[in-house]
């Protein structure tokens, strides 16, 4: 059951991001297949590394603009939320200074 597993958390982790960036200025695109997910912004992001590491998070960023998501394959539901309530936050702050500046 992991493949079901990890589409079931991934789509989770999708609607739950999708919900909390909703008409964020700045986000272009959710995707993802079961739990590689991306999450596209309109501006380089490698900033939300170092961000995202002291709140405990650990991401990577790709084409200077994609946030890259891979949490293991056995992520409960639970830690998916913690995934989202810790990242959105991050994501809407950063876009928020960088519209600002």
């Amino acid at each position: 059951g992991l493949v079901e597993h990890a589409a079931k958390m991934g789509a989770l982790l999708r609607e739950s991001l999708a919900c909390q960036l909703a008409g964020v200025p700045g986000v272009v695109e959710i995707r993802g297949q079961g739990l590689m997910l991306g999450i596209e912004l309109d501006r380089p992001c490698g900033d939300l590394l170092g961000r995202a590491a002291a709140a405990g998070l650990l991401i990577s960023v790709t084409a200077d603009r994609v946030i890259r998501l891979v949490p293991p394959l056995i992520l409960s539901a639970d830690e998916a939320e913690q995934v989202v309530a810790i990242l959105a936050p991050l994501v809407r702050d950063f876009l928020a200074e960088a519209a600002a500046a």
